[in-house]
């Protein structure tokens, strides 16, 4: 993973939503949405920010992720989600202001709090129009086990690299269809890179792993087919991997 001193960023290390600087700074900006001081922060970021990254697979932290996706729901739900949907619609001519949206939309899911149906058709109808690659960086591509140092810090430093990755593409679409009030959707949980479901939405009792590059998953052989096409530069060894930068 290529961090610079000056950003302090990683980039993008995951294609999924919540795998990227971009998505987390967004959810910390919706933190502090009325206000930056401690009594005015949301504190919702955790929700999808797990910065220890040993401790969020313990048992002892999803009882107090379970808590705290509970406390945030009554939060939301007590007039706050609409709030931040409606403050944020207006600012959409903002850079990235669409996006934006979009994860006030995952955050909302994430805590299974209540979308309003206005709000959940202009999500639908937002994310046509949100930039999406369909797998590495182009300076990536050609053989991303290979890429010099320099090509390392452009894939960090890219800052035309926001919106969608076809894999969060899909989460969040497969997301929006399966979306129930009261049911939290973790983003974090293994989905399909290919068409974006869960292993719950699929029916089955686990999604399968790739089995050469083991940082994706497919809810079927047919699925895995398909994705190939944009998987294949991406689809690198552990112990080939030198940078986590996609």
């Amino acid at each position: 993973m290529y961090s610079d001193a000056t950003t302090n960023k990683m980039g993008r290390w995951g294609m999924r939503l919540f795998e990227g600087d971009q998505d987390l700074d967004i959810a910390l900006e919706i933190n502090t949405a009325f206000g930056d001081s401690d009594d005015k922060d949301l504190q919702l970021s955790p929700m999808v920010h797990q910065t220890d990254m040993a401790h969020y697979k313990t048992d002892e932290y999803k009882k107090e992720l379970e808590g705290f996706v509970s406390n945030s729901r009554s939060t939301l739900n007590s007039g706050i989600g609409d709030e931040l949907f409606k403050l944020f619609r207006k600012r959409e001519h903002e850079r990235n202001g669409k996006y934006r949206v979009i994860i006030v939309g995952a955050i909302m899911m994430r805590a299974g709090a209540v979308i309003k149906d206005d709000d959940l058709n202009h999500l639908c109808e937002l994310v046509p129009e949100i930039p999406s690659r369909d797998g590495l960086k182009p300076v990536l591509r050609n053989n991303p086990a290979l890429c010099s140092p320099s090509s390392l810090l452009e894939a960090a430093l890219d800052g035309d690299d926001w919106g969608f990755r076809h894999p969060g593409k899909v989460q969040f679409l497969t997301a929006l269809e399966n979306y129930k009030p009261g049911v939290p959707r973790s983003f974090q949980e293994p989905s399909c890179y290919n068409c974006g479901k869960i292993a719950a939405d699929s029916g089955e009792e686990i999604l399968l792993q790739c089995s050469k590059c083991k940082r994706v998953w497919y809810c079927n052989v047919a699925c895995q087919r398909a994705h190939w096409k944009n998987h294949k530069s991406a689809c690198i060894p552990p112990e080939d991997r030198i940078s986590l930068n996609v």
